[in-house]
Order: structure tokens, then sequence, then C-alpha cells
């Protein structure tokens, strides 16, 4: 007899499935805003920091790379990247009793969301298959192209299982 996937996974990969695509489309407004502001503005990275790391001084025109700023730099980049996330519509909550250039980045804030609801679907199949409380540990511990890989399977399951029906987004 094939098990079924129970209400509790279900609703976990729905969860899951609505968290990605906002995730997915969060990363790419916010990465599009941040493109833009690299472009338009000038922003270099830290000799000192790139010497060390063996990597060329230039101008920072890539989000993944503003880790290599200045401090003081930095500071100014999350600053004019907060006024023009606020611009393009976004709220922008900040962390309280912290600095104004921190603040809830939305893309990464959906990104959390998405990996809250990862470890529901993880919790969930674990639950369905008798796993113990510490099975998302154990998988993490196995590496990340596994826990993946379970994410993957368990979406798979229930997305394929008979009368299966997403929520609509």
């Amino acid at each position: 007899m094939t098990k079924q996937p129970t209400q509790a996974l279900k609703s976990s990969v729905n969860s899951y499935l609505m968290a990605r695509v906002h995730a997915e489309l969060q990363r790419e407004k916010v990465d599009k805003i941040q493109r833009h502001l690299l472009e338009s503005t000038s922003y270099f990275a830290d000799a000192e920091l790139t010497g060390r790391r063996g990597l060329p001084t230039e101008r920072i025109t890539d989000p993944k790379l503003t880790y290599l700023m200045k401090d003081d730099e930095s500071v100014d980049y999350l600053l004019d990247l907060k006024a023009e996330l606020i611009k393009a519509g976004y709220e922008i909550k900040s962390v309280e009793g912290e600095p104004e250039h921190h603040y809830f980045c939305p893309a990464l804030v959906a990104e959390n969301l998405q990996n809250e609801t990862e470890h529901l679907v993880i919790d969930s199949m674990a639950e369905m298959l008798g796993e113990g409380d510490d099975f998302r540990h154990k998988l993490l511990c196995a590496g990340l192209d596994k826990y993946k890989e379970f994410l993957d399977l368990a979406v798979k399951f229930v997305v394929n299982s008979p009368g299966f029906k997403p929520i609509n987004l």
C-alpha cells in the first residue's frame, strides 16, 4: 500500500510553493533596484580587503559584491538603497534601536520566509515517515545537497499525488 501525503504535508508544500514564488519575485525586484543604483552611482571595493583576497579593486556593479565596500561606503550604499526601495513602493521596516542603515530588506525577508516553509515541509514529511524530531538536523548534517534533494522529493511527492490541488497564487 502506497502512503498518501498527510494534510499537514500538503499544507506545508502549498505554503512553501507560495513562499518560494514570493521570494523569487522579491529577489528579482530588489536585485534590479540594486543593480540600477550600483550602475548610476560609483561604489568601489575596499583595496585592503580585496588585496588580501587577490581580487581587483574596482567599481562594484554586482549586488553580490557589495560586501567588499569599506564600512563608511557600505553605510552610504545601504541608505541610498533604502531610499530607492521606498521610491519603488516598498515599506521598509527598520531594526528597532539600530542605526538607520539597519533595516529589513524585502528580498531577505521573503527568502527567510521561504526557508521557514522549507522547514515545515521537511518536518511534516519526517513526521509522516515516523522519523524523530531531530530529522531536519540530521538531514542538514548530511549536507545541503541532501537537504535540497529531500525537500525536492517531498514537494514532488505531494504535487504528484492524486487529487492534489495547489492554492491559487
